[in-house]
Order: C-alpha cells, then sequence, then structure tokens
C-alpha cells in the first residue's frame, strides 16, 4: 500500500485542483500477501468490513476492517479486473464495490478466495489443505465464482498496454480498450 499511497501523492503534487477520479488497474494481478490486499483497500475506504473468513477452527476464522482516511479524498474510483486478477485482488475489488466505493469494469475474476495450509508429511512430504474462504464484505464468496464486473467488456480480453514503451505516441486510453472504459465511467459521473 506504500506504493499506491506514493503514486497517488504524486498525482496529488501533478494536478493542484485535486484529483476528480482514478483507475486502479489489477488486471493480470494474481494477488500476493493478504495484508498488502487489505491495506490498498483500506487506502480507499473510511471503515466497513474489508473481508472475512470462515472456517472450521478459531484461528481460521477473521474479519480485517477498514481504518479512517480515504487517500482520494472521495474522489471517484474506477477499479479494472480481469480472470487474472485473483486473491487478494480479488479482495480489494470486492471490498471497494460492496461498499458502493468504486465500479468494476472489465472481465470475471479468477475465483481464488481459499486459505491453505500446507501441513508437512513424513518422510518429506506435504498436504496442502484449504482451511477457510475468504467472503467480501456482503458475504460473497470468491472461491471459484470470480466476481463479475459492474460493467463487463465486450469482446474477449486482450493484454493490457504497455505502460513503459517510449515509442507509443497514444494516450493509454486509446491503445487499451479497458483503460478506455473506465475513463468514460469516470467522465459520466
Amino acid at each position: 500500500s506504500d506504493a499506491v499511497a506514493g503514486a497517488v501523492a504524486t498525482q496529488k503534487r501533478g494536478n493542484p485542483t485535486g484529483i476528480k477520479g482514478l483507475v486502479l488497474d489489477l488486471r493480470n494481478n494474481p494477488g500476493g500477501v493478504l495484508e498488502a490486499g487489505v491495506a490498498v483497500a483500506d487506502a480507499f475506504l473510511d471503515a466497513g468490513l474489508i473481508v472475512s473468513a470462515d472456517g472450521r477452527t478459531n484461528d481460521s476464522r477473521f474479519r480485517m476492517d477498514a481504518t479512517a482516511g480515504d487517500l482520494l479524498d472521495g474522489a471517484e474510483l474506477v477499479v479494472l479486473v480481469n480472470g487474472g486478477s485473483a486473491s487478494a485482488s480479488e479482495i480489494v475489488a470486492g471490498a471497494l464495490r460492496d461498499h458502493g466505493r468504486a465500479a468494476l469494469i472489465g472481465h470475471k475474476t479468477y475465483g481464488k478466495g481459499s486459505v491453505q495450509t500446507v501441513m508437512p508429511l513424513s518422510r518429506g512430504g506435504a498436504i496442502k489443505l484449504t482451511t477457510s474462504r475468504y467472503f467480501t464484505p456482503s458475504g460473497a464468496s470468491i472461491q471459484t465464482k470470480g466476481i463479475i464486473p459492474d460493467i463487463v467488456a465486450e469482446g474477449p480480453e486482450t493484454p493490457p498496454a504497455d505502460l513503459n514503451s517510449a515509442r507509443q505516441t497514444q494516450p493509454l486510453a486509446e491503445r487499451d480498450k479497458d483503460v478506455r472504459l473506465g475513463v468514460e465511467a469516470l467522465q459520466s459521473e
């Protein structure tokens, strides 16, 4: 979330009249550490449940809530997702949408919403067990279902446009249809 805070701070410095909206691109983001995903969602939420987990044992049941403070001070937010958005990125997307903080645009997410524990076995083996499942604030399970965006992009998924290509003269929104949809959604607010 430090990277997100830094990027937003850079945008604020470059826009003295304030940020009117932001497109958060979680396409092809396979997730990572749960706490990092929770911190990203928390960066744009003032309060409320971000994610809960339910399992058979007490230590596999938990909830994580947002703390006060929205980096965008309530400015509009759009989140881009696709079939490569999984796990912690799905938690971010689900929390922001369930709280009415962001619209999701793109394609259905992967559907990785389980907590797995690796248990060592004798003779060097191991077994991976699903010990609990993640739920969005509305109580929806992510596992195997994924999240269907509010605005589903037409046609097959296409790879995100290259952000770092020095040869590109066209703006990103012209080269990437999902970014274009995100910017159009912000402009219509």
